[in-house]
């Protein structure tokens, strides 16, 4: 407060203390109303990872992983070896599905008989368990497996009148087959559980690490001096204006007032700030005398001021006429 020459403004004392104080209660109240947005879109932000990770985990788990045995138009495959993988190696069984289709090769093939078998390998053939057996022109229906992990052969035969194999069934028989095994579904339940808990993993690491660097920019901004700390705010003001922030204010608008009073009178403020920041920093034990190298960057770059030809009768220039005119004739350009 200038205690040796108070203004007044309106009939009311101005003091640049209270100004200082109300300026930094408006700063609180604009950073606290951002919080509850801020506050809103991380929570549905962490709403929208939980039930992505749900729903990938869902496509995931009824992925098939389809292996072609037979095909229309091509040689019969009579011995087909399917591995079973031992996911996560825990063993479980897993679900195969069985699509076949069996027709003569031509209009003038004669009807066979086809049989469809399978068994673990290295069982041996009296291991073998019957799947289906019908004729060559019947409907073959679609089956599903259960299997453990391992090797198994699947066999595809065309028993003759005699009962012995054809040797050559792909002379009478066109066929086609598919095996698909449904890999992750055993673990369908465990895949849910381990994205839900990563969902709640991202919610609560996210909100630790906002508060542990929250706490760190409180604690450095604590022991930061105090001229450095008023340097920080007003730095943060400008920052939020150029990001379109909160809406400008009267206040905000004195520094660009251009009569001598108000000239004066940001003067006197200044002059007050200084004063205050170095004080503060002599309690600090800052030594570093507080210097506004703005003023001085620019009284460098333009040199010393003078009113000449801002005085006197203003007279009309009939070839300035527009803006480029004017820059033309301020730059030097104009010949």
């Amino acid at each position: 407060m200038d205690e040796t020459n108070p203004r007044f403004v309106g009939g009311e004392v101005l003091n640049l203390v209270q100004e200082a104080m109300a300026r930094e209660t408006n700063v609180d109240d604009k950073k606290s109303g951002k919080n509850p947005k801020n506050g809103r879109v991380r929570f549905f932000a962490t709403l929208i990872t939980w039930i992505l990770l749900n729903l990938i985990w869902l496509q995931a788990s009824h992925a098939v992983a389809v292996n072609e045995v037979n095909e229309h138009g091509r040689v019969l495959n009579g011995n087909y070896v399917l591995t079973i993988p031992d996911m996560l190696k825990m063993d479980r069984e897993t679900n195969v599905d069985l699509n076949c289709d069996f027709k003569p090769i031509n209009e003038t093939a004669s009807v066979v008989t086809v049989r469809l078998q399978y068994h673990e390998s290295g069982s041996g053939d009296a291991a073998k368990e019957l799947l289906w057996e019908g004729e060559s022109d019947q409907v073959c229906p679609d089956m599903q497996l259960q299997l453990y992990p391992g090797k198994y052969n699947f066999y595809t035969t065309v028993i003759l009148e005699d009962g012995s194999a054809d040797v050559y069934p792909s002379r009478n028989l066109s066929a086609e087959m598919d095996l698909g095994i449904h890999i992750w579904e055993p673990f369908r339940v465990e895949g849910f559980i381990a994205a839900n808990l990563l969902g709640l993993f991202l919610g609560i690491a996210d909100r630790t690490i906002r508060q542990i660097m929250k706490r760190r920019n409180a604690a450095i901004v604590r022991n930061m001096p105090l001229h450095k700390r008023r340097q920080k705010e007003e730095w943060e003001q400008v920052m939020t204006s150029m990001s379109g922030g909160n809406a400008a204010e009267v206040n905000d608008l004195i520094g660009f007032q251009t009569s001598e009073t108000d000239l004066s009178m940001e003067l006197q403020r200044k002059n007050m700030r200084e004063r205050f920041a170095a004080q503060a920093a002599e309690a600090d034990g800052d030594t570093e005398e507080f210097v506004d190298e703005t003023l001085d960057e620019l009284e460098e770059e333009l040199g010393k001021g003078t009113t000449e030809g801002l005085t006197g009768k203003v007279e009309e220039d009939r070839n300035i006429r527009t803006v480029g005119d004017l820059w033309r004739r301020l730059s030097g350009n104009e010949k």
